[in-house]
């Protein structure tokens, strides 16, 4: 996982997959966060290399939130307006899996384990988390209480890392 933000993104950039690059690059250089909700293509025939959806959600408490992950995809979740906690471990042998969906929908839900120590961020806008394949995450957690948050997801295919 990576974590970073707007303020940082020139001086660290480097250290990134040129990937990763390119997707905080569409969000800045496209101005997605004044983007119209919905999905916008951004490589490869429909998008199906990388493209991002800009998305508004309402935040919920971390236990009415599920852990998830992809097989195909990293995620790129951007914030732009809200606060949200997103938390985070590692994926490994023993993680339960709730409903697999990696077929139709590049996605797993997790049961949540009470012994699995997850790493908890504070996203404030301008500030994105880099989840890859090998990251459970469970997004769009409150802080205090539920808001409305508005968040882009540049889904990066393998391929491209």
């Amino acid at each position: 996982m990576i974590i970073s933000n707007l303020e940082h993104f020139q001086e660290e950039r480097h250290l990134w997959p040129a990937a990763v690059q390119r997707g905080i690059d569409y969000i800045v250089n496209r101005k997605l966060g004044e983007a119209e909700l919905g999905r916008y293509d951004l490589e490869g025939d429909n998008g199906v290399l990388m493209y991002a959806n800009v998305q508004e959600s309402v935040t919920r408490p971390f236990e009415e939130q599920v852990p998830e992950s992809h097989a195909v995809y990293t995620d790129i979740q951007f914030l732009v307006s809200g606060e949200e906690k997103i938390c985070f471990y590692k994926l490994h042998a023993g993680a339960k899996v709730l409903d697999n969906k990696f077929e139709t929908h590049d996605i797993a839900f997790y049961e949540s384990d009470p012994a699995e120590q997850e790493t908890a961020i504070l996203l404030k806008p301008g500030m994105f988390a880099v989840c890859f394949p090998s990251d459970i995450h469970r997004p769009n957690c409150a802080i205090h209480e539920g808001q409305t948050i508005k968040k882009i997801v540049v889904k990066v295919h393998k391929d491209l890392l």
